[in-house]
């Protein structure tokens, strides 16, 4: 049996419930005022009595037949009023589990069914931006993987032909094509651990300007090798967050530092406070990003012309693994690039 028609049987049960206890009650009080009337005027009452409730019988039963239709017509409006938006939710939660993530709700009526429309189409969303993740995902590394192994196939395809000879220089290419491949599988092996790891934050109190000295030192003969002075202000800021998620998200963003500062360039590492929460700030000299390109650096495997090059090798994963840090957290992340520097920062809330 359906919501409907339990509702409307229960509805229709109170409605003869009340409609009975009505008739009865004033059967009973008709009764006995008739016959404390004809007592008191001294009339006969045995044939007028049976009169009278032969007649109040024919309008009870007249009235409660009315009443009663009424009453299933007025129950069946309200119980259709009730059960239409369920429905509407049954065949939207059908749709959306058929793959029609783009459907969605109209959120009105009652509160309950007004929260129930709110938490179905929330739920349509986040399934609908994890499906478009999804397909990001295979077309990005799908792309990513099919231009170095364009590369191995034509190169090892001409050495086995003869037509290229194996010189030293044709090996170091085909060294740098299985480099960029190793690089790929990296990072989203680290993607996938950090996925994994975020809907269990180990939070403990973490002194994030210890942390960043510690990152900074052990990267300090990096940055060295290719004459770029590091410059660190971290005085001992307290967080209650993972550090170990917070070292992958500063690591990540020294890794991008040194990808692009020129040689004989500047990074500035800053932490410090920033109204509720601690920021982290990592900055270099060098080129910049365009501003065309800065809204969509914290995008999985976004590369812009000039920030996101082939030819540093990366996967345009970094940081994006900052940004899911940042959000785990309930903190933001941002950038800046101008006047030939460019700072990439996240917040940690207290």
């Amino acid at each position: 049996m359906t919501l409907f028609w339990r509702l409307l049987a229960i509805s229709l049960l109170v409605v003869a419930v009340a409609v009975g206890v009505t008739a009865l009650t004033i059967g009973r009080v008709a009764d006995v005022i008739f016959a404390d009337l004809m007592m008191k005027f001294h009339i006969e009452t045995e044939g007028l009595r049976r009169l009278f409730t032969a007649s109040l019988a024919r309008s009870l039963l007249v009235t409660s037949v009315i009443a009663g239709g009424v009453g299933v017509l007025l129950s069946a409006v309200l119980v259709r009023a009730v059960t239409q938006p369920v429905r509407t939710m049954r065949d939207l939660a059908r749709r959306i589990a058929g793959g029609d993530y783009a459907a969605r709700a109209e959120v009105r009526g009652a509160a309950e069914l007004v929260s129930l429309a709110a938490s179905l189409n929330r739920m349509a969303a986040s399934l609908q931006r994890l499906e478009g993740l999804r397909k990001d995902l295979v077309a990005n590394v799908a792309h990513e993987l099919r231009t170095p192994l364009t590369n191995l196939r034509g190169y090892l395809e001409a050495v086995r032909e003869g037509v290229t000879p194996p010189s030293p220089e044709t090996i170091g290419m085909l060294h740098e094509e299985v480099m960029r491949l190793v690089r790929l599988v990296d990072a989203l092996h680290d993607l996938s651990r950090l996925d994994a790891l975020l809907p269990q934050l180990h939070r403990a109190p973490v002194d994030v300007g210890a942390l960043a000295e510690r990152l900074v030192a052990l990267r300090r003969p990096e940055f060295a090798a290719r004459r770029i002075a590091v410059r660190l202000t971290a005085p001992a800021t307290r967080v209650h967050a993972d550090a170990d998620l917070l070292a992958q998200a500063l690591s990540n963003l020294l890794d991008n530092a040194l990808k692009f500062t020129p040689p004989a360039g500047e990074v500035a590492v800053d932490v410090g406070r920033d109204g509720g929460a601690v920021r982290l700030a990592v900055s270099n000299s060098g080129e910049g990003i365009p501003p065309a390109d800065l809204p969509f650096i914290f995008e999985r495997f976004y590369r812009g012309e000039k920030s996101r090059s082939r030819a540093s090798g990366g996967a345009g994963i970094g940081l994006a693994i900052v940004q899911e840090v940042a959000r785990a957290h309930g903190g933001q992340t941002g950038a800046a690039s101008r006047d030939s520097r460019t700072t990439v920062w996240f917040t940690v809330p207290d």
